[in-house]
């Protein structure tokens, strides 16, 4: 074997380790489940509960609640679920009948920010 091809093998090996490994270091957090579910429709619900891919940052991970024409619905703080630190909790104010859209971001612990909205109908 000469000189070339023995240092070349654990190179290329390592490089093959880090484009596996590299995918999963980057992934975001993406919402899973999530209550009231999107586009539903019935009575009120008493909290919003967003549970992600990955653990997520509660300090940076905000659920906010508007109408439909933007209009902030209460100012309740969103939290942590108790030991799980994929879900993010938020209670929710008395709500009268209509359409209301959940705004969301959810920062990894790697750092990764998403964000993104859905709607749901109170009957």
């Amino acid at each position: 074997m000469n000189q070339l091809t023995k240092w070349c093998r654990p190179i290329a090996s390592s490089l093959l380790l880090m484009l596996i490994a590299v995918p999963s270091a980057l992934a975001h957090a993406h919402p899973k489940v999530m209550k009231p579910a999107p586009d539903s429709a019935g009575p009120e619900p008493s909290s919003i509960l967003i549970t992600f891919s990955e653990a997520v940052e509660p300090k940076f991970s905000p659920i906010r609640l508007t109408d439909e024409k933007g209009k902030a619905e209460g100012s309740e703080v969103s939290r942590p679920a108790p030991a799980d630190p994929k879900t993010i909790a938020r209670a929710v104010p008395m709500l009268t009948a209509g359409t209301y859209v959940v705004h969301w971001v959810s920062v990894a612990v790697d750092g990764h920010r998403l964000e993104g909205s859905y709607q749901f109908t109170v009957q």
